[in-house]
């Protein structure tokens, strides 16, 4: 990786910002990526006419992500005018999620779509502050397991229950605000980059890792790369699910912890040995996994059925998310665009949408079980395949 240019010999020889900053920086990054993700979902299924439109705007607020991250600005600007953009980012995302329940109709479709752009952007700020503090550490910092799982708390703290729209609206402007205030905050010191050193993924400086070109032509890489898909029809179906589990006496709360602890818990756990798992271990757990989760949505009885494939899933995201980063050999190519992952997330999340319109929870369960069969075949063929030399 090429060492960052800095615009002056005096910026250049300020000091560098200590660990601190930047873990609470890639946790502000996180905390607004999930409660994004999660509450643009949630207002969208309520006013959008069906589930198609509610997860197309979703898919509108990933792509929009995507363009704002591969932007240089978020990691070119002074701390000043970077400052300034997410001030007045967040106080403009704050003011037109606030007014999304309170306008309705096709007005709240409007103040929904102003909403979404200045979160993608305010994300995208977000990212930029990671990567400038990260290019600054004078050695490699550790994965930031740790600090996503910091971020999924806070932003499980805000969304609450995601059925309440009005309560949702408020809690995520005061999280944009509080967020974009600890980030201008937190990145006084830093220096803007002006040479990109090659990044596996723009968002986050790398804390969500690109798929490998080449890694589907692996089987035993396939349990991996298809617990990585899992997280997008978790993501998209989580407010869903605080429905469908309603009359099952599961709180909706109850859901959105769950779904986000399973995803952070088990990678934060195990992130010291999980550095140690080699490619067949962590394929084996992650096609287990998903198995499982598999087998719960389809046969378990409720609400076991859905609180199982959020936990098993979930989990086998996580788990795959963690792996990869301590695993940069498998994580891609350097200076692959977040542009390019956006787009092939938002067109699955309104592939998806279209299929809940047409199915609904049944749809979602196909879905899931379609992944679950997928990873357990993959996983399979490759151990034969890796036995067939020493049968011979």
């Amino acid at each position: 990786m090429n060492p960052p240019r800095f615009t002056s010999a005096e910026e250049a020889s300020a000091p560098a910002p200590g660990p601190w900053p930047l873990v609470l920086v890639r946790a502000c990054a996180w905390g607004l990526l999930v409660a994004g993700w999660v509450g643009v979902g949630a207002l969208a299924l309520q006013l959008a006419p069906g589930p198609a439109a509610g997860l197309g705007l979703v898919a509108l607020w990933l792509l929009a992500l995507g363009g704002a991250a591969a932007l240089r600005g978020p990691t070119s600007m002074t701390p000043r005018a970077r400052a300034a953009a997410l001030l007045a980012t967040a106080a403009l995302t704050a003011a037109a999620m606030w007014a999304v329940p309170r306008s309705g109709g096709s007005a709240g479709l409007a103040w929904l779509g102003a909403a979404l752009l200045g979160w993608a952007l305010l994300t995208a700020l977000a990212s930029g502050v990671v990567r400038t503090l990260r290019l600054q550490q004078p050695t490699l910092p550790r994965p930031p397991v740790a600090s996503a799982a910091l971020g999924a708390l806070a932003a499980a703290l805000a969304l609450g229950d995601p059925a309440d729209a009005w309560a949702l609206s408020w809690r995520l402007a005061l999280l944009a605000l509080l967020t974009s205030a600890a980030l201008v905050v937190l990145q006084a010191r830093a220096r803007p980059v002006l040479a990109r050193p090659g990044c596996r993924a723009g968002l986050f400086d790398c804390s969500l890792p690109a798929w490998p070109a080449g890694a589907w032509s692996d089987p035993l890489q396939w349990p991996t790369l298809l617990a990585g898909l899992a997280m997008l029809p978790m993501m998209a179906e989580l407010p869903l699910m605080a429905t469908w589990c309603r009359s099952d006496a599961i709180g909706p709360q109850a859901m959105v912890w769950l779904h986000l602890g399973a995803m952070f818990g088990p990678a934060w756990l195990l992130q010291s040995s999980l550095a140690r798992w080699p490619l067949a271990r962590l394929s084996l757990v992650c096609a287990s996994l998903l198995g499982i989760g598999a087998a719960c949505v389809l046969w378990a009885p409720a609400p076991w059925d859905w609180v199982g494939l959020a936990a098993a899933q979930g989990a086998a995201w996580g788990l795959a998310w963690g792996g990869l980063l301590w695993a940069p050999a498998r994580r891609g190519r350097a200076g692959s665009s977040p542009w390019v992952a956006a787009a092939g997330y938002a067109l699955l999340t309104a592939a998806f949408g279209a299929l809940i319109e047409s199915a609904g929870a049944r749809g979602a369960a196909v879905a899931h079980a379609t992944l679950g069969a997928a990873a357990l075949t993959a996983w399979f063929i490759a151990t034969l395949w890796r036995l067939k030399p020493s049968a011979a």
